[in-house]
């Protein structure tokens, strides 16, 4: 009865995605049927959309996907994007040096929705009409995510730093094969379609000097935040305000990228995320993967990675896969006995049902911004998804996990 359940939410949001509804609206409706089907009450219903509505993280949430929007607009506006592709396209290698390159280094501030960053700086560098939206789309998406993994002030990797006792420097060097396997898998499948463009004069230090000289708004917000620890929201106002004082554009300009960053669409967006996942958390419907998992006498490594799959294609969020995952699967993962080897297959378990999961702001507001078919852009990424959990699967059978015991 629970797998026909969550079947039938998975496949509500298929058919709705498939009609081309927008993915804020497919959300906000699939709140209501989750607490239709597993017939939650009305008031606790309603009550929780207000506490979504008026939570910290609604608002903080919010605020931080308006400012990065705000700031990519005005770095674009600045011209610093074109800057930053064409520094990258300087590099050996050009457009497809650029392309893997680009979003990880957007992509070492974690942020929700992170990916619109990167995502001008890949559209300019495939300008080219033979490369579709749904390719571009994949594509910056795919490499912005490689630095999760390792890069030790992402959530993902304090929380399970947290939980299972391992320090965060263990954490990243256990994770680390997946960023270099997501990093060779995305040349391999991504940049060797695109074409080879002759760089004239092919060097490293002038390149390098490009990109700082671009992305000093995005590292001075990673500055902030990693070493200074701001809130992260807080961080990106600084440097905007400090990239507006120094360059000053026109108050029309500015005013123009506010409404912009305001957009009811965007906000939507973040609202049918969040309301969705606490409708439910609220069902009950998450916490019975577990026990749903166990009744069919699966292998534990095969529990640890459905329950923590399901979750992460569910919510599409890192602090759900792991904070609820890893919490309900304790007894396998690190109570009373650390298994790193579990811990290293529901981290990536977790993190492509996440990266599948339509209810990823990154994938959603990136997927908005290429204007592209989102079905096509996950039929896109599912080739390299294998091979990724290919790598997963070998390096648990080869014991890699058991050197961190």
């Amino acid at each position: 009865m629970e797998a026909l359940k969550l079947g039938l939410i998975l496949l509500a949001i298929i058919v709705a995605l498939r009609r081309k509804l927008p993915v804020g609206v497919t959300l906000l409706a699939m709140g209501p049927l989750t607490a239709l089907i597993y017939q939650v009450p009305f008031n606790p219903l309603v009550q929780a959309y207000w506490e979504v509505a008026r939570s910290r993280q609604f608002i903080s949430l919010t605020a931080l996907v308006v400012l990065v929007t705000i700031m990519g607009s005005l770095l674009k506006a600045l011209g610093y994007l074109d800057k930053l592709a064409s520094a990258c396209r300087g590099l050996y290698g050009g457009a497809r040096t650029a392309v893997a390159v680009l979003p990880p280094l957007v992509g070492l501030m974690p942020m929700p929705g992170g990916s619109l960053l990167s995502a001008p700086l890949v559209n300019s560098v495939l300008g080219d009409p033979a490369y579709k939206p749904h390719f571009k789309c994949a594509v910056n998406y795919w490499f912005r995510h490689l630095v999760e993994f390792t890069w030790p002030i992402y959530a993902g990797i304090v929380l399970t730093a947290a939980l299972t006792g391992m320090t965060i420097a263990r954490v990243s060097l256990l994770q680390a094969p997946f960023t270099a396997a997501m990093l060779l898998i995305g040349l391999l499948v991504f940049t060797l379609r695109i074409k080879k463009e002759p760089v004239a004069n092919p060097s490293l230090v002038k390149p390098i000097k490009g990109i700082l000289g671009s992305i000093w708004p995005v590292m001075a917000a990673i500055l902030l935040y990693g070493v200074l620890k701001l809130e992260l929201s807080l961080s990106v106002l600084i440097a905007l305000v400090s990239l507006t004082a120094i360059t000053r554009p026109p108050r029309s300009a500015i005013v123009n990228l506010v409404k912009e960053g305001l957009s009811p669409k965007l906000l939507m967006l973040i609202f049918g995320v969040l309301s969705f996942q606490r409708v439910l958390s609220l069902s009950g419907g998450v916490e019975s993967i577990p026990k749903l998992a166990t009744d069919y006498h699966l292998p534990e490594w095969l529990v640890i990675a459905l329950v923590c799959f399901v979750i992460g294609l569910l919510t599409g969020m890192v602090s759900a896969y792991i904070g609820l995952g890893y919490s309900l699967l304790a007894g396998l993962l690190y109570e009373p006995v650390l298994n790193p080897g579990y811990v290293m297959i529901a981290s990536l378990a977790g993190f492509i049902g996440m990266i599948l999961s339509p209810a990823h702001l990154c994938l959603i507001v990136t997927n908005e911004y290429f204007g592209s078919d989102l079905l096509k852009v996950l039929r896109t990424l599912l080739l390299p998804l294998f091979l990724l959990g290919v790598v997963g699967w070998l390096l648990y059978m080869l014991g890699y996990g058991d050197l961190f015991l």
